[in-house]
């Protein structure tokens, strides 16, 4: 009677855990394709556009007005259009691998704590970045001198960044 008790016990338990993971799973949905997206615009929060050869950032992106998290990496991006900061939930932005070599200054009312930019050609960012309330920045994979790798440390005291050691490149 005990063992029964027991494996009611676990049973149970293992039903509440499992029907919490799916509901956290429900509301932590990433979309990987934006036509599925745009059909759900009102609830999506995570976008993921990776590996899809975009030039650009397609502007359907601002009708997912609640987004919290945008994932572009591995694309053949050479800019960011500044209508990203319409939207104001963004606080996660992956733009790995890409051909950024510069980010317009207005871009930095964006509200975002994490910042993923590793392997891109860029060496600096604009002054008015450093009103950003970054909690990580990723610039791994990017050959920066110490004079770049410090300006880039003064512009973002608070935030956690990761880099590779630097390189005797004069730029």
């Amino acid at each position: 009677m005990r063992q029964k008790g027991y494996w009611l016990a676990f049973s149970l338990f293992l039903f509440v855990c499992l029907s919490f993971s799916n509901v956290l799973n429900a509301q932590e949905k990433t979309y990987k394709s934006l036509r599925e997206a745009l059909a759900e615009k009102d609830s999506v929060e995570s976008l993921d556009l990776s590996r899809q050869g975009l030039t650009v950032v397609p502007i359907e992106i601002l009708e997912l007005r609640n987004l919290k998290r945008l994932r572009l990496y591995r694309n053949k991006l050479e800019s960011i259009p500044v209508w990203l900061t319409s939207l104001k939930h963004l606080h996660y932005l992956d733009l790995s691998s890409n051909y950024i070599d510069s980010l317009d200054g207005r871009l930095s009312s964006l509200p975002l704590d994490t910042l993923v930019m590793w392997d891109n050609p860029i060496y600096s960012f604009p002054e008015s970045f450093s009103e950003m309330d970054l909690k990580y920045l990723d610039l791994r994979a990017i050959q920066m001198n110490r004079d770049e790798q410090s300006a880039i440390r003064t512009l973002f005291p608070k935030a956690r960044i990761r880099m590779d050691h630097p390189c005797n490149c004069g730029r």
